[in-house]
């Protein structure tokens, strides 16, 4: 059986997972932020679009309805917020591809990704740790 790695789950203890969403919406403008972040990224139909370390899938969700003709995936550690991403997803109506993995080694090929998006996850990596989630996000992106 795989061990599942390692990992600061996203309030520090499994336990709260279920109280991350509910917290988010209380103590900061997330879907504000998100949009504009979203915004700036001028997705396209037809684009191919990453969420590393997406959590419960507020972003990715917001992603995919922003653009409805954009190729949305998510990709998280933790395999308790990647059912509440699942469940959000569904619940929206909209068909986003959910996977468990590592931001420091991603599993897909060289320039899969029109744009690869990160949000309030850099801060649960190690400095080495970030360097080389970066490099894999640009290994990722299409030139």
């Amino acid at each position: 059986m795989k061990k599942q790695p390692h990992f600061i789950p996203a309030l520090h203890f499994h336990w709260l997972t279920r109280w991350y969403d509910p917290m988010m919406r209380c103590l900061f403008p997330e879907s504000g932020t998100k949009a504009a972040l979203i915004a700036l990224a001028h997705i396209q139909p037809g684009q191919i679009v990453l969420d590393v370390g997406c959590d419960t899938g507020t972003l990715t969700v917001q992603i995919k309805q922003t653009e409805p003709g954009a190729i949305v995936y998510g990709l998280d550690t933790d395999l308790q917020v990647l059912d509440i991403a699942r469940r959000k997803a569904e619940q929206a109506g909209e068909a986003i591809i959910l996977q468990q993995g590592t931001a420091t080694c991603l599993p897909y090929p060289n320039g899969s990704f029109d744009r690869v998006f990160s949000s309030l996850m850099l801060h649960h990596l190690t400095r080495q740790d970030k360097q080389q989630m970066l490099r894999e996000a640009f290994r990722v992106l299409k030139p």
